[in-house]
């Protein structure tokens, strides 16, 4: 994996329903992993997380500085 760019700092996350930002935390306070993603240019910094259910799932997308989309994670409730 290539060298990290610099990050700006801090990531927003937001509830994909309201697309109101519910937290806005300091890159410190984020694991390693999930403060950049891998793309096929290199690591592109994480700085928007929205997250929203629909039924059984809830659906996590990452975006870059940019506004592009980075990765989805999708998870399933077990019943």
């Amino acid at each position: 994996m290539s060298q990290a760019p610099q990050h700006p700092g801090t990531i927003v996350y937001v509830d994909g329903t309201t697309q109101k930002e519910t937290e806005r935390v300091n890159i410190t306070e984020v694991p390693e992993a999930l403060r950049f993603a891998p793309t096929p240019q290199g690591l592109v910094p994480v700085v928007r997380v929205v997250a929203y259910t629909e039924g059984s799932r809830r659906i996590i997308r990452e975006y870059g500085p940019a506004g592009e989309l980075l990765r989805s994670t999708v998870q399933i409730k077990q019943a």
